[in-house]
């Protein structure tokens, strides 16, 4: 098995046929189906189902599919990855986060052209692999209080610690377009009758863990995601601009707010989520690093 076998088989499956695959890939169709067939050889079972109206993964391949686009990813992620002088450079992973880019904007402003900045986004699992790889000094995440015994169950075998730092409610966030933009406050029993927007699906997520506050007040199958997406852009966008809205942590930094969008407190909702950084076991950390939790500790 190998890279170019598995951007043949995602490919086709995005394109819907080899034909496509082999335009986008500027290759022969015969040479993307021999690499498919090839790789379905090496794993003994039928990645794609042929037809005359193309192709189309198989259930197993589904599964091949969804780890393949892992893969891919992380390979161009190492590809891209820039080398810099670790002691004159900040390398941070967070969730999506418009207050993080702007603290990160502080650092510049208070270090200099001088130091490197390197930011990753993702899930928490990402996050926490992009810490054990060394390509993160620090990983800022949030975690369901009571996920955090197995978070850190977790960490100790990659010999990584979470320090957590505060404790944080969730809150609807709503812009400009959105009914219920000046109403301060809903009810959890208002929350099935709203369209929001999903942020990356994650094991450790804020909508994975929504069943634990208020004992279960809430069926998280009940709410109605009408758009999923790992880009804050298109959030933002998307509250900015339409009657949609999203689960967020109850927590907006003042002078870092850019945005008319506001924060609706959801009734009895108890604080829930932990909130704290990553980091390597027994491993100093750099100023930069240390500058960095003494300034989001401050916004905390």
């Amino acid at each position: 098995m190998d890279i170019k076998q598995l951007q043949y088989f995602v490919t086709a499956c995005e394109q819907g046929s080899f034909s496509g695959a082999a335009a986008c890939m500027y290759t022969s169709q015969p040479n993307v189906s021999r690499n498919v067939r090839e790789l379905e050889h090496e794993l003994g079972r039928a990645l794609l189902m042929r037809s005359g109206k193309g192709v189309q993964p198989t259930p197993y391949g589904k599964t091949v599919l969804e780890y393949a686009r892992i893969i891919l990813k992380n390979t161009s992620a190492i590809s891209s990855l820039a080398v810099p002088d670790e002691q004159n450079s900040l390398c941070l992973s967070t969730y999506p986060s418009n207050m993080i880019a702007r603290l990160l904007i502080e650092f510049y402003e208070t270090w200099g052209c001088d130091y490197h900045i390197e930011h990753q986004e993702g899930t928490v699992e990402e996050i926490i692999n992009h810490v054990y790889q060394g390509i993160s000094e620090l990983g800022i995440v949030y975690v369901a209080q009571k996920q955090v015994p197995l978070f850190q169950h977790i960490l100790s075998h990659k010999k990584l610690e979470f320090f957590p730092m505060d404790t944080k409610k969730i809150c609807v966030y709503a812009g400009p377009n959105h009914p219920l933009f000046h109403a301060g406050s809903v009810n959890f029993a208002d929350l099935p009758g709203l369209k929001f927007v999903g942020g990356v699906r994650d094991f450790f997520s804020m909508e994975h863990h929504l069943e634990n506050v208020s004992v279960g007040i809430i069926d998280t199958h009940a709410l109605n995601y009408v758009v999923y997406t790992n880009s804050d852009h298109l959030t933002v966008n998307l509250l900015l601009h339409t009657d949609i809205c999203s689960l967020g942590l109850n927590f907006m930094y003042g002078p870092y707010e850019q945005y008319n969008i506001k924060p609706l407190e959801i009734n009895g909702c108890e604080p829930f989520l932990q909130i704290g950084y990553v980091r390597a076991q027994e491993s100093p950390l750099s100023a930069q690093a240390e500058w960095m939790i003494g300034a989001f500790r401050k916004m905390l």
